[in-house]
């Protein structure tokens, strides 16, 4: 990739106070800047329709990789990827066993800090978005991800959270 490319990518990113001059729907905003644990509130949304499905832990290219689905049994609303380094994992190797427990809340749990938000509407044809497309069996069409990084004593890790279109709605009546 080269630089200008880098920087063009780069700049695709916004902050959270941005978010109000490029997404109108003020409904799927409040989930973007949820600051708590998503978790908790795809849980309090959900109810006994919860769902956190794990979908692989992997080592790939000197990572592990975890990706999940979360949203309910019916309908998936957030897939999130995220990246671990293997010096990371040196530190902490209870993060490649963590299973269907949720990221978020682990980590808040061993006292981890996490970084700003940054956004980006991504277009389907990203590798993110495409994957998150596929999982959720979903057209192809352009979605607002998250990211953010976190760091547990130091060792840092990066997860992006991908929206989907059904977020926060009950999946339809058959």
């Amino acid at each position: 990739m080269t630089s200008a490319t880098a920087r063009s990518a780069a700049e695709l990113w916004l902050p959270a106070e941005a978010l109000n001059c490029y997404e109108g729907d003020a409904r799927l905003r409040s989930w973007l800047t949820t600051t708590g644990l998503l978790t908790e509130r795809v849980r309090a949304a959900s109810g006994a329709t919860f769902r956190l499905q794990v979908l692989t832990e992997e080592v790939h290219d000197g990572e592990h990789r975890r990706v999940i689905l979360l949203g309910t049994h019916a309908q998936p609303w957030i897939y999130a990827e995220t990246s671990i380094s293997d010096t990371t994992l040196a530190q902490h190797p209870w993060l490649a066993r963590m299973g269907e427990v949720s990221l978020g809340e682990t980590l808040a749990a061993h006292g981890a800090t996490r970084s700003d938000f940054a956004y980006a509407r991504l277009m389907p044809d990203t590798p993110l978005v495409a994957r998150a497309l596929a999982q959720a069996a979903l057209a192809p069409q352009p979605l607002w991800v998250r990211r953010s990084d976190f760091a547990v004593q130091g060792a840092p890790l990066r997860v992006q959270e991908v929206f989907l279109p059904g977020i926060g709605r009950a999946a339809p009546l058959t």
